[in-house]
C-alpha cells in the first residue's frame, strides 16, 4: 500500500468530512425554519409549592384513563408510552406550542419513574439512584425546563454504594465506593498500595472515555447529522478519531480490568458496576463503565424528594399547559399509516371499541423492538434504516425484584441512603453456570448477586408520607426463559406453580438480606416477587428486557449508534427513550431533547437554546465537564 498517499489523503477526507459537517449544520441552523418556538425561550421554572401527599389526588394526575377521551381534539403529535423519554419529548413539544397527546398501557403514568403502593407500602421500581443532579448542569437545566423547577433531590452518604464479596464465606470483604472528584481512585490507593500503577491505568481510561466531546458531543452528533453522512464518516473511521469514546467502546471491561491486575479483590472492584447494565463484564465497554462511573461516581448520587413518581407528576401539567393530555390504561395496538407514512394510532384491540386517533406526528418511546414488530405493518416498518437493527441486537436481560414491606422506620431497622451490592461466591468476571440445575439452585442456595436499595432510607420526605413505615426492593438479573411458560397468562392469574417458583427464590433472597439487616427479621409485613414476565407484561418490554435492547458493546458501537436516531426514515414517525440512547433516568431525559429537536425542525438550535438559558441562570460554566452529565 502507498502510505505515503494515505497519509496526506486520510487527512484531507477528515477536514473535507468536517467542512462539511460544519456547513451543513451552519445551514440547517441559520436557514430551516420552524413554525414551532423554542422550547427553551423563557424560563419556565416557578416557585416550589409543598409536597402533595395526598394519594387521591395524585392518582388523578397520574391514573387518568383513556375514557376522559373520545376524539374531541386535533393532535400536533401523539407519543406513545410515558416514560420518562416519551415524557420529555411531550413536555418540550408542549412548550414549543404543541398540542401532544401521550398514551400508555399501564394504568399508572412514568414508565420506570412510577411507583405503586400495596398494603400501603409504596415502592420505586426504576430510579433507585441518579447521578450528578446536585450541580449544576445542562441535564439539570432540561429537567428543571419540563418539570416547572419542581423537582428536589436529596444527596446519598458519601459511600452511595456498598459492595460486599464472598458475602457467605471467610473471605467476605466489605467496602463502601466513595463519591466525589477521584474520591473512588484515592481510596482504591490506600486499599491497595501495591496497585498504583493498575489503578491509575484504570482510571485514567475512566476520563479519557468520558471526554465531555467524547460521548455527549460524539454520540449526539451521529444522532443528529444526516444518516448518509453518519455512515460515510463511519466508512472512513472518523467517529473513533474524533472521539475516544468508540476507540475505547471496542474494549471490555472484563479485558482491561485483567490487563492492569491480577489482583482478584481489585479485580472485582473495579468491575462490579458491569451489574447496572445486566451484561457480564466481558460484554460490557470500558466507555460506559466511564459512563456509570463519572455520572454517579465522580459527582455523587441522589434521590429525588417525594419519590420517582413526583417526576412524571410535575411533568403533566406542562405538557397540559398547551391543551395537551396524558392518559393511562390506552393500549395502543397499531401505528396507522396511509402510503408509507404515519396517520396516528388505534388505541385497543377489539374492533367494537378500539378508537383511531390522528396526528401528523407520532413518538414512539415504546422501543425499537416493539415499534416494528408489534405496531407497524411489516412492509412499512422494513421503510426504516433501522429496521437491520431489530433482529441483530439483542432485548436485554430481564430482572427479578423482591419488594419488601416493613413494620419501622428506616433509622430503626438500620437502612441507610446507600445502595448496597451483595455478591455470594459469585466473581463478576467468572464465567456463570446454566442449565435447570441453576434454577434449582436459586431456590436453595443465596442468590449470585443482588442489588438492596431503599427507598425509604433515601426520601427525606418519606417518613411524613408514611410513617413508621420502611421498604426495600431488592433487583437481581434472571434469564427471561425460566419464566417464558407463563407469560401468556394474565398478570396475577399465572397460578400455583408460578407463585411457587418466584417465591421460593424471593424466600432465598429475603434470608439474604435479612443476613445485613437483622433487625428487619420480625419487621416485615408484605413481601411481593417480581419477574421478567412481570416487567413484559406492565413495562411492555421484549422479554421483560429492563433496559430495552441489550447494552453489550454492539450496541454502542458508531454504525449501530448512527441508525439507533430519533428519525426513524419513515415519514411522521420518531423514536424517544433509551433504546435512542442508553438506559439511565438522564440519559433517557436527554433522548427526548433529541427527539424534539427532530420533530420541531430544530435538531441543531434546540441544543445552542439550552445552552443560552442554562447559561443565563447558572452564569458561564468554568468547563465542558461542568456542562455534560
Amino acid at each position: 500500500m502507498d502510505w505515503t498517499w494515505f497519509s496526506t489523503a486520510f487527512p484531507n477526507a477528515i477536514g473535507i468530512t468536517a467542512s462539511v459537517l460544519l456547513c451543513y449544520c451552519l445551514k440547517k441552523i441559520v436557514f430551516t425554519t420552524s413554525q414551532w418556538r423554542s422550547p427553551f425561550a423563557e424560563d419556565s421554572r416557578a416557585s416550589l409549592t409543598p409536597l402533595e401527599i395526598d394519594q387521591t389526588k395524585r392518582d388523578q394526575v397520574l391514573k387518568r384513563g383513556i375514557r376522559s377521551l373520545a376524539t374531541e381534539k386535533k393532535w400536533d403529535a401523539i407519543v406513545i408510552g410515558s416514560g420518562i423519554g416519551g415524557m420529555a419529548t411531550a413536555a418540550l413539544l408542549s412548550k414549543a406550542g404543541m398540542k401532544v397527546l401521550v398514551l400508555e398501557k399501564h394504568y399508572k403514568c412514568g414508565g420506570a419513574c412510577h411507583t405503586f403502593i400495596e398494603q400501603g407500602y409504596e415502592f420505586d421500581v426504576g430510579i433507585h439512584y441518579v447521578g450528578n443532579f446536585i450541580r449544576p448542569t445542562l441535564t439539570r437545566t432540561l429537567l428543571e425546563q419540563i418539570t416547572d423547577g419542581q423537582i428536589q433531590w436529596a444527596q446519598l452518604e458519601n459511600g452511595f454504594d456498598r459492595v460486599i464479596m464472598n458475602s457467605t464465606s471467610p473471605l467476605r470483604r466489605d467496602c463502601s465506593v466513595s463519591s466525589g472528584k477521584d474520591a473512588w481512585k484515592n481510596q482504591l490507593l490506600k486499599e491497595f498500595p501495591g496497585e498504583r500503577k493498575a489503578i491509575e491505568q484504570f482510571f485514567a481510561l475512566m476520563k479519557r472515555a468520558n471526554h465531555p466531546l467524547g460521548y455527549s458531543l460524539g454520540m449526539s452528533v451521529l444522532k443528529t447529522i444526516p444518516l448518509w453522512l453518519a455512515k460515510a464518516m463511519c466508512f472512513l473511521g472518523l467517529p473513533c478519531l474524533l472521539s475516544d469514546y468508540f476507540v475505547l467502546n471496542k474494549r471490555s471491561l472484563e479485558q482491561v480490568v485483567r490487563s492492569l491486575t491480577d489482583n482478584r479483590d481489585l479485580q472485582f472492584l473495579l468491575a462490579y458496576s458491569a451489574g447496572g447494565f445486566g451484561v457480564k463484564s466481558n460484554r460490557v465497554s470500558v466507555s460506559m463503565a466511564a459512563l456509570l462511573h463519572v455520572h454517579c461516581c465522580e459527582y455523587g448520587s441522589c434521590y429525588p424528594v417525594g419519590g420517582a413518581s413526583e417526576i412524571p407528576y410535575r411533568i403533566v401539567p406542562v405538557i397540559e399547559r398547551s391543551g395537551g393530555r396524558v392518559l393511562m390504561k390506552a393500549h395502543v395496538s397499531q401505528i396507522l399509516t396511509e402510503n408509507g407514512r404515519v396517520t396516528g394510532v388505534r388505541v385497543g384491540h377489539k374492533e367494537q371499541s378500539a378508537v383511531d386517533l390522528y396526528a401528523p406526528i407520532v413518538i414512539s418511546d415504546a422501543g425499537l423492538q416493539n415499534t416494528f414488530q408489534d405496531l407497524l405493518p411489516e412492509n412499512v416498518a422494513k421503510l426504516s434504516p433501522s429496521w437491520s437493527l431489530v433482529n441483530s441486537l439483542s432485548a436485554a436481560l430481564g430482572n427479578l425484584t423482591v419488594f419488601i414491606g416493613l413494620k419501622g422506620t428506616p433509622e430503626e431497622l438500620g437502612l441507610t441512603a446507600q445502595n448496597v451490592w451483595i455478591f455470594t461466591n459469585f466473581h463478576p468476571m467468572d464465567d456463570e453456570p446454566d442449565s435447570e440445575a441453576v434454577l434449582q439452585n436459586y431456590c436453595t442456595n443465596p442468590y449470585p448477586a443482588i442489588f438492596i436499595s431503599s427507598a425509604s432510607a433515601k426520601d427525606p420526605s418519606w417518613e411524613k408520607r408514611h410513617p413508621d413505615r420502611s421498604t426495600i426492593s431488592v433487583v437481581s438479573f434472571i434469564p427471561y426463559s425460566f419464566f417464558a411458560k407463563w407469560s401468556h397468562l394474565k398478570a396475577k392469574k399465572r397460578g400455583d406453580d408460578y407463585n411457587a417458583l418466584k417465591n421460593a427464590i424471593g424466600l432465598q433472597i429475603i434470608d439474604q438480606v435479612i443476613r445485613q439487616y437483622p433487625k428487619m427479621k420480625n419487621a416485615i409485613d408484605y413481601f411481593s416477587v417480581a419477574t421478567p414476565v412481570t416487567i413484559e407484561h406492565y413495562l411492555s418490554t421484549k422479554k421483560g428486557g429492563t433496559y430495552g435492547l441489550e447494552h453489550d458493546m454492539e450496541r454502542f458501537g458508531p454504525e449501530q449508534s448512527s441508525l439507533l436516531r430519533p428519525e426513524s426514515g419513515i415519514e411522521g414517525l420518531f423514536f424517544s427513550g433509551q433504546d435512542v440512547t442508553t438506559c439511565g433516568f438522564a440519559s433517557t431525559m436527554l433522548s427526548g431533547l433529541l427527539c424534539a429537536g427532530a420533530v420541531l425542525k430544530k435538531k441543531y438550535s434546540i441544543a445552542f437554546d439550552l445552552l443560552s438559558l442554562h447559561t443565563k441562570l447558572s452564569g458561564r460554566p468554568e468547563n465542558l465537564d461542568s456542562l455534560f452529565f
